[in-house]
């Protein structure tokens, strides 16, 4: 059977080639592009095919005019430095629309069953004392303020409060690939957690290529965002030390709270009689089951230490 070439817009192969990797293109097919784009050759369908998979873009957006405007909303994207996140990945795209069709048949199967909408999300609207949300958050879960002490690790206090959330309604998943594809790993670099927010099936996506300690923080921080009646999106990492926006400031204090307490922190530090900064905190973070960067931070916010450190 003889090849069908197809007409396909450079635009549309201009925005392909910035959805992926040269190296997960392959050379060849990079070349092919840029014959196509120079106008020296013109691609087959079975080429344009390829293309598809290697990117996992959907097959009849390369017969469009123009690149498609995927809209992430309600999703709020924020970097390291609180800019939009201009190009989130196709792996992450594909996992925002699937948890968003998860997402749709839960509120429709709560609906038709006659259910009542959950109280919880939006319940803080406009709350900016961080102290007063955790406590909040606290009563709705029914968390004691020590309720870490119960948990014997990071993963059993992970799981403790992701059984509550589930017992209030809210959705919680976690995976570190697209779908079940696992040859398409989640980048921990570009996203840790994200929470879509409605008063039906709120849900709340961890990424379980973090760490058990950052699960946690990410898990609660999130949930923070659920209360808000926000949906976010979560990039963690270095920011927890940088100015960042207002609304993310508040979340990370609140769930920071939830995870370290304040005066229990204290109490913790002044016990422990390390000399040794390092090591005291590490100590103190299997107390609490979080991960050193958060207890750091803690140490940080209570002057224990100093940034330079």
């Amino acid at each position: 059977m003889p090849a069908v070439n197809v007409h396909i817009h450079p635009e549309i192969l201009v925005w392909a080639l910035s959805q992926v990797t040269k190296e997960k293109l392959g050379k060849k097919l990079t070349d092919n592009i840029k014959y196509w784009l120079d106008g020296s050759k013109t691609p087959t369908f079975r080429q344009i095919e390829e293309l598809s998979k290697k990117t996992y873009i959907p097959l009849g957006y390369f017969f469009l005019k123009k690149p498609p405007v995927e809209e992430m909303n309600p999703l709020r994207y924020r970097t390291l430095n609180s800019s939009e996140l201009r190009k989130p990945s196709r792996d992450l795209i594909d996992t925002i629309f699937e948890m968003g069709t998860i997402q749709e048949w839960m509120t429709n199967y709560r609906k038709e069953r006659q259910d009542n909408i959950l109280e919880v999300p939006g319940s803080l609207k406009g709350h900016t004392d961080a102290y007063k949300i955790a406590k909040c958050i606290r009563k709705d879960l029914g968390l004691s303020v020590r309720w870490y002490e119960k948990c014997s690790n990071a993963s059993d206090a992970f799981y403790k409060i992701r059984n509550l959330l589930e017992q209030c309604g809210i959705l919680v998943i976690m995976s570190g690939i697209v779908g079940k594809n696992t040859h398409r790993s989640l980048n921990i670099n570009e996203f840790r957690a994200f929470a879509m927010t409605n008063e039906w099936a709120p849900l709340i996506f961890i990424n379980s290529a973090d760490s058990l300690g950052g699960r946690l923080f990410s898990l609660l921080h999130e949930v923070v965002h659920i209360w808000m009646g926000e949906s976010n999106l979560y990039t963690g990492g270095t920011h927890f030390f940088r100015e960042i926006d207002p609304v993310e400031i508040t979340c990370n204090a609140a769930a920071a709270e939830l995870a370290v307490p304040k005066l229990e922190f204290k109490k913790n530090w002044e016990q422990n009689q390390n000399s040794d900064i390092y090591a005291k905190i590490k100590e103190a973070a299997s107390v609490f089951h979080c991960s050193e960067i958060v207890l750091a931070r803690r140490a940080l916010d209570n002057k224990k230490i100093d940034l330079d450190l």
